[in-house]
């Protein structure tokens, strides 16, 4: 008796999310939803509040590490590899359409990189080779850190960007922390990048530093002024 009623909850959940999508869902249950598909037998109404409980909100449990995510009760390897999939599929739905995609305004910018850096926990650099038009032709990651700080890997932009045949890029990086004011080494390494790059007749048009939802360009703020 106690299996039908758990059956019928989880089929009346379905059918609620089939209508409306999220609308009406608190956290937990939206992770209950989620964690159906992981743990087919298993109450995993408890385990969402366990999740809210330790993380408090959504986007903080899908940052978390995949081993922290275990140490929850109800959470096995499976499960926590379905959520770490979540924001990493949120961006690749929301870039997934982005070639040629026109970056020649601050704004159009600003969006692409928030998008790419969906679910990033560590800093890391990010590359955006363009046309003559200003419009996406690849980008990728140039480098990786830890979640205070990235070194520049100029070699792998020259070869990155000879190598799509661009001579325009944009440079972009996260701050895990959540602050998104550029320090001095941001600007310092701004500088260093543009002159390493001049040279071998690659234009450096911005660089964007994003921090949660918020981006911020390094060309708008005045500093690409100083870069002689």
């Amino acid at each position: 008796m106690a299996e039908n009623i758990h059956k019928g909850h989880r089929e009346r959940m379905r059918k609620k999310f089939i209508q409306s999508g999220f609308d009406g869902f608190t956290s937990h249950e939206i992770l209950e939803l989620l964690l159906f598909y992981s743990r087919p037998r298993i109450d995993t109404n408890v385990i969402a509040h366990r999740l809210i409980d330790k993380y408090h909100s959504i986007s903080a449990v899908c940052d978390a590490d995949i081993e922290d995510l275990k140490e929850v009760e109800g959470i096995d390897e499976s499960s926590a590899v379905l959520i770490k999939m979540i924001p990493l599929l949120a961006r690749e739905y929301m870039t997934s359409d982005s070639k040629r995609l026109n970056l020649s305004s601050y704004t159009a910018v600003c969006d692409y990189f928030k998008n790419q850096f969906l679910g990033e926990t560590i800093e890391k650099i990010r590359i955006a080779c363009l046309d003559d038009k200003l419009r996406l032709v690849s980008g990728t990651i140039i480098s990786e850190g830890s979640p205070g700080g990235v070194a520049v890997n100029i070699r792998r932009i020259v070869e990155f960007t000879y190598k799509n045949k661009c001579e325009n890029v944009i440079l972009a990086h996260n701050h895990p922390n959540g602050d998104i004011i550029p320090s001095s080494d941001d600007i310092k390494s701004t500088a260093e990048i543009f002159n390493a790059l001049k040279p071998v007749g690659i234009n450096l048009l911005d660089h964007i530093i994003v921090a949660g939802s918020q981006a911020i360009s390094l060309k708008e703020s005045g500093a690409f002024s100083l870069l002689k």
